[in-house]
C-alpha cells in the first residue's frame, strides 16, 4: 500500500515541477514561480532543518545533549540524501526487489528479522539485505501494515517471520528494527514471555534498535494516527508495555542513538534503560540505518 502511495506522490511532484515550468517559460521567472520551484526542490531540506532545530531547542529546556552547529549542517546533508533515495526511489519502486532469503544451508547459522518504522516499508533495508545475500545468510524483513494501526497489531506480523527464520535456522534471529519498529519487537517480546515462557531474552539473540523512541519522543505530541499517539513521552501504551516487560530484557537490547535524530527526541529517548547505548554522531533518523557501524554490529551479532 505505502509502495502505491510513494509512486503517485513522486508522479504527483514530477507533474508539479513539469507544470511549473512550462508556466515559467510562458509568464517568465515571477517571484512566484521562484517561491514554487524552491518549495518543490529544497523544500525538503529546508524541513529537515526546521526539524533539527526544534529537537535542539527541545533538548535544550530537557537538559539533554546538544547537537554541534556543524553536526547539525553534516546531518541535514546526510539526512536528505539518505531519506531521498529511500523514499523516492527504494520504498515505492525497489520494496519486493530483494525476497525473503532462507536457504537450505541455513540451518546453523543465525538469521536477521528486519522491521522497518513509521510510514516505511521493507525497502529500508535493502542495502543490508543485500548484503546477507551475498553472505547467503537466512533474512526475513516484515511490511507493517496497515499504515496506522495500533503497533500491537502488528505483533503477529513479527511472529510469522520470526517462526520462519525459527524454522530455517534453528536459532533465534538477530532483530534490527528502526524507530518504530523498536517498539514493535519490544511488544512482540513481552507477547512471547507473558503467553510462551517467563523470560523474553531467549525469543531473540539480539535485539538492535536503531533511532527507535524507547521512552517516548517529543515530536508524537503532534501525531494524529493510532501508533503516532502511542509512541508519545509516558503515553497510556508506553506505560503499560514498561509495566510487563521482563527483567532481564535490557541485556538483550542494543540501543543506537543521535543526537542530530529530529523524530526521535529529546536523545535520552532514544536509548533504552539498562540497555547497551551507542550514539552515531552528527547522524539524522533515516540515515542512521545506512551507517556502516551499525552494519558491523548485525554482522557481529549473527557470527556470535
Amino acid at each position: 500500500m505505502l509502495a502505491r502511495v510513494a509512486r503517485l506522490l513522486f508522479v504527483a511532484w514530477f507533474a508539479l515541477l513539469a507544470g511549473l515550468l512550462v508556466a515559467a517559460r510562458v509568464t517568465g521567472w515571477t517571484p512566484a514561480c521562484w517561491i514554487a520551484l524552491y518549495a518543490l526542490v529544497l523544500g525538503h531540506p529546508t524541513m529537515l532543518a526546521i526539524e533539527l532545530l526544534m529537537a535542539r531547542i527541545v533538548a535544550r529546556r530537557s537538559a539533554a545533549p546538544r547537537a554541534r552547529w556543524i553536526d547539525m549542517v553534516r546531518s541535514v546533508l546526510g539526512e536528505w540524501r539518505e531519506s531521498t533515495a529511500i523514499f523516492v526511489w527504494r520504498m515505492p519502486w525497489r520494496s519486493n526487489a530483494i525476497e525473503d532469503h532462507l536457504p537450505k544451508t541455513s540451518r546453523g547459522l543465525r538469521g536477521v528479522v528486519f522491521i522497518h518504522g513509521y510510514i516505511c516499508n521493507r525497502g529500508l533495508w535493502n542495502p543490508w539485505m543485500r548484503r546477507l545475500l551475498k553472505l547467503d545468510r537466512a533474512f526475513v524483513a516484515v511490511n507493517l501494515e496497515p499504515l496506522f494501526a495500533s503497533l500491537d497489531d502488528y505483533v503477529p506480523q513479527v511472529e510469522r517471520a520470526v517462526r520462519r527464520i525459527e524454522a530455517a535456522t534453528g536459532l533465534a534471529p538477530v532483530i534490527v528494527a528502526h524507530s518504530m519498529g523498536g517498539l514493535v519487537a519490544r511488544a512482540w517480546l513481552r507477547s512471547r514471555a507473558t503467553h510462551r515462557r517467563s523470560d523474553g531474552t531467549d525469543e531473540a539473540a539480539r535485539l538492535i534498535t536503531i533511532g527507535t523512541p524507547h521512552r517516548g519522543t517529543w515530536l508524537a505530541r503532534l501525531a494524529r494516527t493510532v501508533n503516532g499517539r502511542q509512541m508519545g513521552v509516558d503515553s497510556p501504551w508506553m506505560t503499560t508495555l514498561a509495566g510487563k516487560e521482563p527483567p532481564t530484557l535490557p541485556g538483550l537490547i542494543t540501543s543506537w542513538w543521535s543526537e542530530c535524530d529530529q523524530v526521535v527526541y529529546p536523545p535520552p529517548t532514544a536509548v533504552y534503560p539498562g540497555s547497551e547505548a551507542k550514539q552515531l554522531r552528527g547522524v539524522g533518523h533515516i540515515a542512521m540505518t545506512a551507517r556502516e557501524e551499525v552494519w558491523n554490529e548485525i554482522r557481529r551479532r549473527i557470527d556470535y
